[in-house]
């Protein structure tokens, strides 16, 4: 299977861009957090120097213990997969900016980290 599906999220692999694409829905804790992200960095061992991309426009709240599981896990492993970028599209007013703050300070700590307010300006960004 190639892509995730749900409620909260969607991931995709995009092969012309080598991206690792999750796309946030609405606002996910939990199961519904850590699969669609537990996916992501499936696929981005199984193409190797994938990069991520997560468009965070339509929910990116976390609850603690998934900030706990994303620092203590999801990134270190995203690190030993190789991966070297990420990329978040926000939306250009949000109201989430302490909290992207937060995970962009943390996945500098591993990663090349870019901003921007679509897909094709973050890429840009990747590819300079």
């Amino acid at each position: 299977m190639e892509k995730f599906d749900s409620d909260y999220a969607t991931v995709d692999y995009i092969k012309k861009d080598n991206i690792v694409f999750l796309v946030w829905k609405r606002e996910a804790h939990y199961d519904n957090y850590r699969e669609p992200a537990t996916f992501a960095l499936m696929l981005l061992k199984k193409y190797e120097h994938s990069n991520f991309l997560f468009d965070a426009r339509n929910g990116f709240e976390d609850v603690e213990s998934d900030v706990e599981w994303g620092m203590s896990f999801l990134l270190p492993e995203m690190k030993k997969a190789g991966c070297m970028q990420v990329g978040f599209i926000l939306n250009e007013v949000n109201d989430i900016e302490d909290e992207m703050d937060m995970w962009t300070k943390a996945f500098k700590q591993y990663f090349q980290v870019h901003r921007d307010i679509s897909y094709e300006k973050v890429l840009k960004k990747m590819l300079q």
